[in-house]
């Protein structure tokens, strides 16, 4: 069993009716003591049909307003201090949710556990999962404001023993996490709307001195994603408003993140970076999104203001021992030429070799 610990579940939820029925089934059986749909402006029924054929708690909020208010709002409303966030295109596997807080009952320094998420479509075998392509396993905290995925689009038949892996970022498509903890480190940011919100919580908690994992054998298939914003397989093209929202976001989160001395120090390499995925963004017809996205970064400079001061106001942790410069992760088929895989080896040799330099005189 689970064990003694209640659970709430809230499922964030917009237009998802043609997936939303397989993930309400999949958390049910898995005997939760309370699941809330928080529902972003659906217009397609799939709300009304939920609460009509399962027995859960729906909170409706006025219109979309992205992912992190969704999730924000179901921890206000959560009855219990164990939550488990799931994104309505994820489907558990069994035993899944007893995993996760098993992991979580284990160690009290653990605020937040992720499920291992296999990628649904491309390399989809939901009756052997070990064919199955891994999607999201946790992430490392790169300084550029980037993570590097773990074991990103890996055959699942090379992962070895499914073990507990401490990681610095969980996705928040499935993940098991303390109520009070995510609460404290203020929750997702809101001004994100979507993409980096985790990222963002993720470092907030680790600011605080909690500790983050990844569990392995807690394991769910990842469906398609959030339309105009995932991006899927080889052949897919990005779309213009992930273009927009990396543009600002990025920004977001490192402006409310990082010391400032450490903006300074690091700056070298957000321009080397800066230039070679503006180049990118030309060339995918972007260039539009992109300058946008830095002008509404401008507008939201007295928000940012407030929460970089409510997080620098709980950091016990300083930046120097949570960023790295690991190798950047790319979308399946971004960076397989010859010229782009010079490219990108080049770009991730002068990043880390800034990152050394400078490392030793960060706070």
């Amino acid at each position: 069993g689970r064990g003694a610990v209640a659970i709430s579940v809230f499922v964030a939820n917009l237009r998802g009716e043609g997936r939303r029925p397989a993930c309400l089934r999949s958390v049910f059986a898995q005997e939760p003591d309370e699941v809330l749909l928080v529902d972003s402006g659906s217009t397609d029924g799939a709300e009304t049909k939920a609460e009509a054929e399962f027995d859960l708690r729906l909170i409706r909020l006025d219109g979309n307003l992205g992912p992190s208010a969704a999730r924000n709002r179901g921890l206000a409303e959560a009855r219990h201090d164990r939550v488990l966030l799931i994104d309505n295109d994820v489907v558990l596997m069994d035993g899944a949710l007893s995993i996760l807080s098993e992991v979580l009952d284990a160690d009290e320094g653990l605020s937040l556990v992720q499920a291992r998420s296999l990628l649904s479509g491309e390399g989809f075998h939901p009756d052997d999962p070990q064919q199955a392509l891994v999607h999201y396993d946790g992430a490392t905290f790169h300084y550029l404001g980037l993570l590097a995925l773990r074991h990103w689009y890996a055959p699942l038949r090379e992962m070895g023993e499914a073990k507990v892996a401490p990681v610095d970022c969980a996705i928040s498509l499935c993940c098991l996490g303390r109520r009070s903890d995510l609460l404290a480190a203020g929750g997702y940011d809101e001004a994100t709307f979507s993409r980096w919100e985790d990222t963002g919580l993720a470092y907030a908690l680790r600011l605080m001195g909690k500790r983050i994992a990844g569990a392995e054998a807690a394991v769910c298939w990842h469906g398609g994603g959030t339309q105009d914003l995932s991006t899927r397989g080889s052949k897919a093209r990005l779309p213009k408003q992930r273009s927009f929202l990396q543009s600002r976001n990025r920004w977001i989160f490192i402006l409310t993140s990082f010391r400032l001395w450490n903006l300074f120090l690091l700056f070298p390499g957000y321009v080397a970076y800066g230039f070679v995925h503006l180049a990118f963004v030309v060339s995918q017809g972007h260039l539009g999104p992109w300058l946008r996205g830095k002008w509404a970064l401008v507008g939201l400079l007295p928000t940012l203001r407030r929460r970089r001061r409510a997080l620098q106001a709980i950091r016990t942790v300083p930046d120097k021992a949570l960023l790295s410069s690991p190798d950047l992760t790319f979308n399946p088929g971004l960076a397989e030429t010859a010229p782009r895989r010079l490219l990108r080896r080049s770009l991730d040799l002068c990043l880390r070799s800034w990152f050394s330099l400078v490392r030793g005189v960060m706070r």
